[in-house]
C-alpha cells in the first residue's frame, strides 16, 4: 500500500511558472495514460464481458485520477501563492530610529 506524503521544494521565484508547467506536463501524460487504460477497459468489457477485470481496472484508474487531482490541486495552490506574491506591494523599508546609523 502506498503512503501519501507531503514534500516541499526549494527554488527561485522567477522559475516557479516553468516548474509548475513541468508538473502539469507530467500530469497530462499520466492523464493520457489513464484515458488509454479506460478506453482499453471499455473495449475489453464490450468484447469479453470480463466484469471482475473491468472492476480492477476501474479501481486502478480511479486511484490514478486521485493522484492526478492531487497534483492539479498542488499546482493550483503554488500558482495562487505565486500570484499573491507577485501582486503584493513590495515591503517598505523602515527608516532607522533616532540615534541609529544607517549601514
Amino acid at each position: 500500500m502506498s503512503k501519501e506524503v507531503t514534500i516541499s521544494l526549494r527554488g527561485f521565484l522567477e522559475e516557479l511558472p516553468e516548474e509548475v508547467a513541468q508538473f502539469l506536463t507530467l500530469t497530462a501524460q499520466r492523464l493520457m495514460t489513464a484515458e488509454a487504460t479506460l478506453a482499453q477497459t471499455i473495449e475489453s468489457l464490450e468484447d469479453s464481458r470480463d466484469v471482475p477485470a473491468c472492476l480492477l481496472a476501474l479501481d486502478k484508474i480511479r486511484r490514478e485520477f486521485y493522484k492526478i487531482d492531487n497534483r492539479l490541486d498542488d499546482c493550483a495552490s503554488i500558482l495562487v501563492g505565486y500570484e499573491q506574491h507577485m501582486n503584493s506591494p513590495p515591503p517598505q523599508s523602515t527608516p532607522p530610529a533616532e540615534g541609529e546609523s544607517e549601514e
